[in-house]
């Protein structure tokens, strides 16, 4: 028999379950497919969970009154990422547009056990009373019937949170192991058995490859070899987006396979995994089983580098003249920028303040007598003799990176005791936050010493003709003068005829001997 009512969106109501599947064309179904990520292949796919569920809805002459699906979605109170769909279904269930709700299995619509008690509740109350599931027909005002879907329901939050634990005791045995986990590291390969298909080893990715430029120009590389050379570039003081314009102009293809993107470069550069170290939830915690791309020093080189607090001030772009966005203005403290002028029937290229133009200068003077102090200030014998000193700060940060290690090695020694109770939870938490702040101090250490890598190579008395090489390289350039010296713009003065020199500028050196500008 079928009552109708007028109650709830004008639903057709249906006392039970004969009167239901008697109830044909009148009967309305929402069904609903959802799949989280399935590696394996061993689920039903959303697209057969569609198939099934409208075959159950035409053999029983049902309408199909909607269908909502949710794709690499989970349904678990661990999952992490919205379902819009089943969103849209709760809302169609709220207005009363709908009679039977159909799924492929409970787990399929709801694995938080909370969740799945709200929303029979709320089907209860809107007059929904009915679920098809796997093909067997559930009335929730039925006491069985709920137990049994309450059952399914137990059962399917049990499922997902036993693979969640599973999952992430794989992954922190995988990780307190050193092994890697997740995605392969770019410049990176795995090797597999063959017959077990177990992770055999990690090894640099030294196939050859080529790519073809837009002219057609045919380069050699491998992935390993990318990644050893964007570190070498950024520790010589070559800017991202340099390093991006020529990855992207041979047609080397990024990891995604598309163009390279400042971004990814230095996210490569700053990670733990080319000096050999696993990182798990964003910490180093030790040494992974795979051989080290690059060496500690190149790498903590980048990290400074690429950390130093003074490169927030500079315009993240192509530089392509010598002290945009180095020198600031000694009035508001802005950065200056370099623009085209013609005026007084004079053209050419100034420096100016970028917020306020409160300072100004030709730009052929102030590129002229900067290059001149700073490279007096590489010729010096003092700055020889302080790099020097500088490179005891290299056999300390290589000390206190040995020493992190070490210090790492005793807290895994820790660790196992734990494990094997041979001392208390308390002794533990204990040596576990003693040792953990002096690892931390030890690798503050490591990367606040040693030398500028920039600077390298560049020291003694043939500074000059060592600058001279560097030619038209306005990236390295650059990245000297700021690596050496804090310098201001002031303003000239009205009425002043005086030539431009050191008057012109605050002066503030980095490290190292003081030069007098006057000097250079």
């Amino acid at each position: 028999m079928v009552r109708r009512g007028s109650r709830a969106g004008n639903r057709a109501r249906f006392d039970s379950k004969d009167a239901l599947l008697a109830g044909g064309a009148e009967v309305r179904a929402l069904r609903y497919q959802r799949a989280s990520q399935d590696k394996k292949e061993q689920g039903k796919s959303v697209g057969d969970q569609g198939k099934i569920n409208l075959a159950e809805i035409t053999k029983r002459s049902w309408t199909d009154a909607g269908s909502f699906t949710d794709n690499h979605r989970s349904a678990s109170r661990h999952a992490t990422r919205e379902r819009e769909q089943f969103e849209l279904l709760i809302e169609r269930i709220r207005s009363g547009k709908g009679d039977v709700l159909v799924i492929w299995e409970i787990s399929r619509r709801e694995r938080d056990l909370a969740v799945y008690v709200k929303i029979r509740d709320m089907c209860t109350e809107v007059g929904l009373n009915f679920w098809l599931v796997g093909g067997v027909l559930f009335d929730l005002r039925d006491k069985n019937d709920r137990m049994m879907l309450g059952f399914q329901a137990v059962q399917a939050e049990w499922l997902a949170d036993s693979i969640r634990d599973n999952v992430l005791r794989g992954v922190v045995g995988a990780a307190e192991a050193g092994r890697p986990h997740g995605k392969v590291t770019y410049g990176y390969r795995r090797i597999y058995d063959q017959r077990t298909k177990a992770l055999v080893r990690q090894e640099p990715d030294t196939e050859i490859r080529t790519a073809v430029a837009a002219d057609g120009t045919v380069t050699e590389y491998s992935h390993a070899g990318v990644v050893r050379d964007n570190f070498t570039k950024v520790a010589a003081g070559v800017p991202l987006i340099t390093i991006e314009d020529e990855l992207n102009a041979k047609g080397i293809p990024s990891p995604q396979g598309s163009t390279w993107r400042r971004g990814i470069i230095r996210k490569h550069v700053m990670n733990p995994a080319y000096i050999g170290k696993r990182v798990f939830r964003g910490e180093v915690i030790g040494d992974g089983i795979w051989p080290a791309l690059v060496d500690e020093d190149l790498y903590w080189a980048c990290v400074r580098l690429l950390e130093d607090p003074s490169r927030t001030t500079t315009r993240a772009g192509r530089a392509v003249h010598l002290l945009s966005y180095i020198v600031r203005c000694g009035v508001c403290g802005s950065p200056v920028s370099s623009h085209q002028v013609s005026r007084h029937g004079w053209e050419g290229r100034v420096y100016s303040c970028l917020r306020r133009r409160c300072a100004a200068v030709k730009a052929e003077f102030l590129d002229e007598y900067v290059q001149r102090v700073v490279v007096a200030w590489l010729s010096l014998p003092e700055t020889g003799e302080m790099l020097s000193a500088l490179s005891g700060g290299d056999e300390q940060a290589a000390h206190a990176r040995a020493e992190a290690a070490r210090l790492r090695a005793e807290l895994e020694d820790w660790r196992k005791l734990g494990e094997e109770g041979e001392v208390s939870a308390i002794a533990y938490a204990r040596a576990e936050k003693g040792l953990s702040a002096q690892i931390a101090e030890h690798e503050a250490r490591a990367q606040e010493a040693g030398i500028p890598p920039v600077l390298r190579g560049m020291i003694g008395e043939h500074a000059a003709r060592k600058w001279a090489e560097l030619g038209d390289e306005v990236a390295v350039k650059r990245e000297i003068i700021r690596t050496v010296a804090d310098i201001k713009l002031l303003q000239a003065g009205k009425g002043t005829r005086q030539p431009f020199g050191a008057h012109r500028l605050e002066w503030a050196w980095r490290f190292g001997p003081e030069v007098e500008e006057n000097a250079a």
